[in-house]
């Protein structure tokens, strides 16, 4: 990861994944994309890069 990267922690609660996440301004927005994420690991964005880190378990929400 750059110095400069985008990473976002997440817990189960904010599961299912997908970036955009509602916070983000909607001028600023591409596709909405669901991110199949692993329990306990990391996925980026393949639109802006955006690093999510899931710290838990996923459970069934994928």
């Amino acid at each position: 990861m750059s110095n400069n990267e985008k990473v976002i922690t997440i817990t189960p609660h904010d599961l299912p994944l997908h970036c955009p996440t509602a916070d983000v301004a909607l001028w600023n927005n591409h596709p909405r994309v669901f991110l199949p994420i692993e329990s306990n690991s990391s996925i980026r964005c393949p639109y802006c890069g955006t690093v999510y880190r899931l710290e838990g378990e996923a459970g069934g929400h994928h």
